[in-house]
């Protein structure tokens, strides 16, 4: 996937996660909530899969999308650990067709906006930026 084709997805209105959403703590992981294998539809037929993490220990929150057979392409850290040049909190994007391979490491860029804000507001902020709307409840932990 290349940044035009990535832009393209990002921009592409329509896009839906149904159903409710719970996050769980998997005991190898502890305290790591999570929510994952969520599907994004969208009407360009490519196969989005969100995962959401919360560690309530230290209060980082992560949103991340791949596609599968490509790697990640999108991933907002909110009050996680530093991501230089970029602060606790901050936005990962596919730039080129390697970055996926790399864990989109080019582009980072610093968000202190959504610094503190909840784990249900991170969300929001995610699917507002991305046009993905959200049919159903989300139970924050």
């Amino acid at each position: 996937m290349d940044r035009l084709t990535f832009e393209a997805l990002r921009d592409l209105p329509g896009k839906v996660v149904r159903g409710d959403l719970r996050l769980s703590r998997r005991q190898a992981l502890a305290p790591l909530l999570t929510a994952e294998g969520i599907r994004i539809e969208n009407t360009a037929g490519v196969e989005l899969i969100m995962n959401i993490q919360f560690n309530p220990a230290v209060g980082s929150k992560t949103v991340n999308v791949h596609v599968p057979g490509v790697g990640p392409i999108c991933r907002l850290d909110v009050d996680g650990p530093v991501h230089r040049p970029a602060g606790r909190t901050h936005k990962h994007s596919l730039q080129t067709a390697q970055c996926p391979d790399s864990n989109l490491p080019a582009g980072v860029i610093d968000r202190p906006d959504l610094a503190g804000q909840s784990l249900l507001q991170v969300f929001a902020a995610f699917c507002q930026m991305a046009n993905i709307h959200h049919d159903g409840h989300f139970e924050a932990p």
